[in-house]
């Protein structure tokens, strides 16, 4: 006999880096070395430049820090970034080859039966929507999520979380609510909070926020507990 299930979940929006995949290895070296690659082509010595100034560049601060540094370092802020997210798809194409990025313990089977639950996925990340790509099709992952996006292109940038533009994108294509999204950041559960969806905080790190998520996980494999009531 069929256990019987209610959903607390209709359908479930992932965050990617640090919540299925784990791609923040050896300090995430591999993402500032493709910056700095980008900076050598523009003719900038990236040598002594501070992490802070090529997380701007990555678009990790936003739109406008990514501008402003731009200008300050002397480059076209389009087309550094543009540059930048070409370089950093590469080195994580490279990184995911050579086996050094995996999906989190259990992150697969999550997935799977949240699918087979009939429960409806998608990703929204702040890395570019060619490395999301990248990833979901390297680990065919990708019949699993019935939407997914990322940083599609330098005026975008504008729509990255902690803005709830691409959560928003994500409701009117998954359509069944109620939806939860699933991240690692502050700014994820600001950006789900802004998009009126619940939020569910997987806890890598003991890091102290103001915005509060709903459910709090220190495995991904708890988040089927959470939507699947009753599993």
């Amino acid at each position: 006999m069929c256990k019987v299930f209610t959903m607390e979940f209709e359908s479930v929006v992932f965050d990617m880096d640090g919540v299925i995949l784990n791609s923040l290895v050896n300090s995430e070296e591999w993402k500032y070395e493709a910056v700095n690659e980008a900076l050598n082509d523009e003719g900038v010595d990236p040598s002594n430049l501070e992490k802070k100034t090529k997380d701007s560049l990555l678009g990790d601060k936003g739109y406008s820090e990514c501008v402003k540094t731009s200008k300050d370092v002397g480059v076209n802020p389009r087309k550094v970034w543009n540059s930048v997210a070409e370089k950093t798809t590469l080195a994580r194409e490279r990184q995911l080859e050579q086996g050094n990025f995996e999906l989190y313990g259990h992150a697969r089977d999550t997935i799977k039966a949240l699918h087979q639950s009939d429960v409806e996925l998608g990703i929204i990340s702040n890395a570019p929507e060619m490395a999301v790509e990248l990833t979901i099709e390297h680990f065919d992952l990708k019949r699993f999520f019935k939407f997914y996006a990322g940083v599609r292109n330098f005026e975008d940038l504008q729509a990255r979380k902690p803005h709830p533009n691409h959560l928003e994108l994500a409701k009117a294509e998954l359509k069944r609510g109620p939806f939860t999204y699933v991240g690692d950041h502050e700014s994820d559960l600001l950006a789900a909070k802004r998009a009126d969806m619940s939020s569910i905080w997987v806890k890598r790190t003991e890091a102290s926020m103001e915005v509060k998520p709903d459910y709090t996980v220190e495995e991904v494999s708890k988040i089927r507990e959470i939507v699947l009531e009753n599993v």
